[in-house]
């Protein structure tokens, strides 16, 4: 519901008391209501000089947003005919808790998508991105839950990015959950992340720092990849000695070493 500012000025007129209370308040003068409340003349007797009137001016102005996202989602659960409530968080900022017998099921919804809906509806639906934080909503524990698994992920979606050589994308994830991710490897001397693509479908790439010959550890297929490459270079060596790398070239002056020492007359 609204809240209500009242401020009593005096003044000439009641045009004078609005635009005092106006600036005041950084509010426009079409939102400001006034009522005289006493009127008196100043000079001799009260009969001659000018006329000062008290007014009495107020101004209804919206609750913040979190008590405006609350009542949002209260009404869209009843909507919904489930049996929760949205309360303010006080221990989180800018967070909305929903309670209730159906808030850890119903309304999280599968992968927490059920939350996520919700969330985008009400900053979309009441949020001025240029002057209010953006509304988060929770239930029953799951973000913290939630924490725990994608940090678990990002550290497998590492290894995986290191083992393989190769960039790993995730699956699409709301801001909050790409930060955790980032935050997760930020520190990690293997890998790199970023975001790409669009929301509702930006997600996080991993990507490995190494080239797979470079990796530390390498996996099975930078292993075959390796032996491929050695094959490859032995037969280049035997079919055509004079183009092959030096692996090659090395392998052919051996062998024409040891051909010279077989030839040579012994003493």
């Amino acid at each position: 519901m609204k809240q209500e500012r009242k401020i009593t000025l005096e003044a000439i007129s009641v045009e004078d008391a609005l635009n005092e209370a106006s600036q005041q308040w950084k509010l426009p003068v079409e939102e400001l209501h006034a009522e005289i409340v006493s009127e008196e003349r100043e000079g001799f007797l009260g009969l001659f000089g000018s006329k000062k009137i008290r007014v009495e001016v107020t101004a209804a102005t919206k609750p913040d947003i979190l008590s405006r996202g609350a009542e949002f989602v209260d009404e869209v659960l009843r909507l919904m005919d489930f049996d929760a409530h949205a309360a303010i968080s006080e221990t989180e900022r800018n967070m909305l808790d929903i309670q209730g017998e159906d808030a850890s099921d119903y309304v999280v919804g599968r992968y927490g998508d059920g939350l996520k809906g919700l969330e985008y509806i009400v900053n979309l639906a009441l949020r001025d991105p240029k002057s209010e934080p953006r509304i988060k909503i929770d239930s029953c524990g799951y973000r913290e839950r939630r924490t725990k698994s994608l940090e678990r992920l990002a550290e497998a979606t590492a290894r995986q990015a290191v083992k393989y050589g190769r960039p790993v994308r995730l699956d699409p994830m709301a801001s909050w959950e790409r930060w955790v991710i980032h935050t997760t490897l930020k520190d990690n001397s293997d890998v790199t992340t970023e975001s790409v693509g669009e929301s509702p479908s930006r997600k996080v790439v991993v990507i490995p720092k190494y080239e797979p010959e470079e990796v530390r550890m390498p996996g099975p297929a930078t292993m075959r990849i390796r032996e491929q490459r050695e094959r490859t270079e032995r037969l280049n060596a035997r079919n055509n000695p004079s183009s092959s790398r030096n692996y090659g070239r090395r392998r052919d002056f051996r062998s024409r070493d040891r051909r010279r020492d077989s030839d040579s007359p012994t003493e």
